[in-house]
């Protein structure tokens, strides 16, 4: 009896995590002209975020802009993209080249908990107004 417990005690843990897995969605960023569209994505945690229509953009995670402790996104030029998010907060992104047309995006995750730190970001120019538009989203939810 001992030994089936555990079986169906597994089955059930093997079975939530695949449940889990099998809600994760995909989210499609493309690239028109200069600019990210959607500028804000929000997603939940385990969520993939997909970014097509590259051919001269690339991704790339704003040091200090982002949840503590996560690794830095740096895509390739020209080269359609894909990250699943995994930890919740804000993730401030730009297109390395064209950043100072303003072509940058956020992406929240499930909870944003790094907003105080973009509130107290000196962040100007493209960043700026993305980082403007990634608050009044997390404030909104």
């Amino acid at each position: 009896m001992k030994y089936g417990k555990s079986l169906i005690a597994a089955a059930i843990g093997a079975a939530s995590m695949f449940s889990m897995t099998a809600f994760a969605e995909t989210h499609v960023v493309t690239t028109a002209g200069m600019k990210f569209e959607p500028l804000v994505v929000k997603i939940a945690p385990g969520d993939t975020v997909q970014w097509e229509n590259m051919p001269t953009h690339n991704v790339e995670t704003i040091d200090g802009l982002v949840p503590e402790g996560t690794e830095k996104i740096n895509s390739s030029m020209g080269e359609n993209y894909q990250h699943t998010f995994e930890k919740e907060g804000i993730y401030v992104y730009k297109c390395t080249p064209h950043i100072g047309a303003g072509m940058g995006g956020a992406i929240i995750v499930g909870e944003p908990t790094n907003l105080d730190v973009l509130k107290a970001a000196d962040a100007k120019g493209g960043v700026g107004r993305v980082v403007k538009k990634a608050i009044s989203e997390a404030e909104a939810m």
